[in-house]
């Protein structure tokens, strides 16, 4: 690929941990900033910043080094820890789209519903589905190499 391509890979893998970890930062520093809404926040710019720390820099890696492709096993972990990173940051998007839903569409039963256990309810599981979702696509991708 050409040098502009890794360039720009390279900047945007920065300014994604940068910017995630300045939201991170300033929502564990600022108490006034800890509410339910920010907490999925934090969840999705923690699965984000795996994006930018994990996934994004050991695919342009495999694909620079074309190592993940002769090893089958390393391949498939790779592949499921990718799995893993982007289905976190999609699952966490759609808990933090479900709660802004609930505050707009049920403004009133909001307060009552988006209780603290609920929310950690809800992050532990998008953190959870993407968890099992690999398990599973790495135990079968094992199962087919013998």
């Amino acid at each position: 690929m050409e040098l502009w391509f890794w360039v720009l890979s390279l900047f945007l893998c920065i300014l994604t941990i940068v910017g995630n970890g300045f939201v991170i930062f300033l929502v564990c520093r600022k108490r006034q900033l800890r509410t339910e809404t920010n907490t999925f926040i934090v969840s999705l710019a923690v699965a984000d910043s795996a994006v930018g720390m994990i996934a994004a820099p050991s695919y342009f890696l495999c694909n620079m080094i074309n190592e993940c492709i002769s090893d089958k096993k390393a391949s498939s972990f790779v592949i499921n820890v990718w799995v893993f990173i982007l289905y976190a940051s999609g699952t966490n998007l759609f808990s933090l789209v479900l709660e802004r839903y609930i505050a707009v569409v049920k403004p009133l039963k909001y307060i009552t519903f988006m209780t603290s256990r609920r929310v950690i309810q809800m992050v532990l599981t998008s953190w959870a589905i993407p968890f099992l979702f690999a398990i599973i696509s790495f135990a079968m991708r094992l199962n087919s190499f013998h």
